[in-house]
């Protein structure tokens, strides 16, 4: 299946027209539990597109599941794979990070360790934040 743009469609109600004809189609023999995963996947899917890029041609980044402010950085959960999640790290001011291991200067630092949920990952990057791993 193909990603079209929006430039592809006559209009906002032709847009629509044709989400919902995809999710009728993909419905159509579903009922009970399977018709609610369905439609638990398609919420995903919107909202993974509605958290992506806004153009084609921006570069594609993880989608930010949650954002919180930690002390002088700012930590974004990002979800990689299925149960498997990240953080990474920034400072709140916009000035880079040094990272003690191994030795470097950056903007941002991302967790190493896959956690099994966004609070986690937000756990291991205070862990980084608190333990002197990322100054």
């Amino acid at each position: 299946m193909s990603v079209q743009d929006d430039l592809e469609f006559a209009s906002d109600d032709r847009a629509r027209a044709e989400i919902g004809a995809a999710v009728r189609y993909l419905l159509r023999d579903a009922t009970g539990t399977a018709r609610d995963e369905i439609v638990h996947s398609i919420t995903e899917m919107v909202r993974e597109v509605a958290s992506g890029p806004l153009a084609p041609d921006m570069p594609s980044q993880p989608a930010s599941v949650s954002r919180l402010v930690y002390k002088d950085y700012v930590i974004d959960a990002f979800k990689r794979d299925t149960d498997r999640w990240r953080a990474t790290i920034r400072r709140s001011n916009g000035k880079k990070i040094r990272i003690a291991f191994p030795p470097a200067v950056r903007d941002e630092a991302t967790t190493v360790a896959d956690a099994i949920s966004a609070e986690k990952a937000v756990e291991f990057a205070k862990r980084a934040i608190d333990g002197g791993e990322v100054i």
